[in-house]
């Protein structure tokens, strides 16, 4: 007879990859931390190393340099925490797709986005900040607004497959719209300088999206 290890090769794989999750998920949670608190500039990844109980060595291994951890920072946010599963996979965005009426689709979508940007929006601020002095991560603060729309036409689709759109708009002209109001930066305007809580921004996103798009 002979001895069978496969299973204990198994658990062991299984034990290796969550260990090497949990990492990667305390330097993610590390580095939005500090990127927050001290911006691009600020913040070193033997900072994030140390906040995130791991070696510098770990973190260029997970990551390789700063502006991919920015990135995967942005991507972990963006997901909520689910990198597996892309936006439009995820629950909300599908609730959105299978809504009964044009007024559901906006209320719907604007109580899941305000969801997305309350976790994204400060991070992206971090990342337009860095674009503006490096070339690479300029084309990435490029890259997420693109990756924005792609998103967000599923949102355009859904509204002008529920009926027509106003003054006879094409479903390009909402998403530009939807694109617009629905973004990281003018979220932080809204709540950082005129007060709004993440609520009254959904409010005034559904609201003000019904009078642009709905006849």
């Amino acid at each position: 007879m002979t001895d069978q290890p496969e299973p204990r090769r198994k658990y062991q794989s299984r034990l290796r990859q969550q260990q090497a999750a949990d990492t990667r998920g305390a330097i993610v949670a590390a580095a939005r931390q500090l990127f927050v608190a001290n911006g691009w500039q600020g913040t070193t990844i033997a900072a994030v190393a140390r906040v995130a109980g791991v070696s510098a060595e770990s973190v260029y291994a997970v990551f390789g340099n700063k502006s991919a951890l920015l990135l995967g920072v942005v991507q972990s946010a963006v997901r909520r925490g689910d990198p597996a599963t892309p936006l439009v996979e995820q629950a909300g965005p599908r609730a959105v797709a299978a809504a009964r009426d044009q007024p559901e689709v906006l209320r719907l979508f604007a109580r899941d986005i305000v969801q997305v940007l309350s976790a994204v929006a400060e991070i992206v601020a971090v990342l337009r900040v860095a674009a503006e002095t490096d070339p690479e991560m300029a084309k990435v603060y490029d890259a997420i607004h693109a990756g924005r729309r792609e998103n967000l036409a599923l949102v355009a689709k859904a509204l002008a497959g529920k009926g027509p759109l106003r003054d006879g708009m094409s479903q390009a002209a909402a998403l530009a719209q939807i694109w617009r109001l629905a973004s990281p930066e003018l979220f932080l305007m809204l709540t950082r300088i005129e007060g709004f809580t993440p609520e009254q921004y959904a409010a005034w996103l559904e609201h003000t999206l019904g009078q642009l798009l709905l006849p």
